[in-house]
């Protein structure tokens, strides 16, 4: 087999959901769903918008999933983050999901950790909030590839979480896809937040 050949096969191959599937971190066991009392969603950013702040996409599609799961299991929904600056007028991310939660979901019962500035941060600040009302177990709602990061967090703050991923991995899975190549730069971005985290937590 030429290079060129060898080559030509890796990149179609980088473009298969099913084989770039195999490349995320792998999810820690969680504890069953059943078992929790309350849905926990991280954020994903913000971005400025004619002249103000939103949530950026990967918050909302976060929080649509995490608001369905909620509905469905009649829990209370946590949302975690921060980043405020109130220097220049800049909203909290908790704030502004919460904005969108609420205008989806308007009887949930909606809680806000709107101090934190990282993944880390999302679950040192969470897991008070949520001891305090009595929580011993929560579904984690967050992408797929951010999962293992931020069970790995709580992990540490010895809180458990039923792992719900949010999956954008088009379908189907032995189609080859743009949208399974541009997933790629997250994926490698995770491991080495996992072996940074490690390192500077663990």
């Amino acid at each position: 087999m030429s290079a060129a050949t060898l080559l030509g096969l890796l990149l179609v191959s980088a473009t298969l959901p099913a084989v770039v599937r195999q490349l995320y971190p792998p999810v820690p066991d969680g504890v069953a769903a059943d078992m929790a009392t309350a849905v926990v969603v991280l954020g994903g950013g913000m971005k400025e918008h004619n002249g103000g702040w939103v949530a950026s996409s990967a918050s909302l599609r976060r929080l649509v999933e995490a608001v369905r799961v909620a509905r469905s299991r009649q829990l209370p929904l946590l949302i975690a983050g921060g980043n405020a600056d109130p220097a220049t007028g800049r909203p909290s991310e908790a704030a502004l999901m919460a904005q969108v939660a609420r205008d989806i979901y308007p009887d949930g019962d909606i809680w806000l950790e709107p101090d934190s500035s990282n993944t880390r941060e999302n679950v040192a600040f969470s897991v008070p909030l949520l001891q305090q009302r009595k929580v011993a177990a929560a579904i984690l709602v967050t992408d797929r590839s951010h999962l293992p990061r931020a069970m790995l967090c709580f992990d540490w703050e010895g809180f458990a979480v039923s792992p719900h991923p949010v999956d954008r991995m088009p379908d189907p899975s032995w189609m080859p896809s743009v949208g399974a190549l541009s997933h790629l730069p997250e994926i490698w971005y995770e491991w080495l937040a996992l072996l940074w985290y490690h390192i500077h937590y663990d």
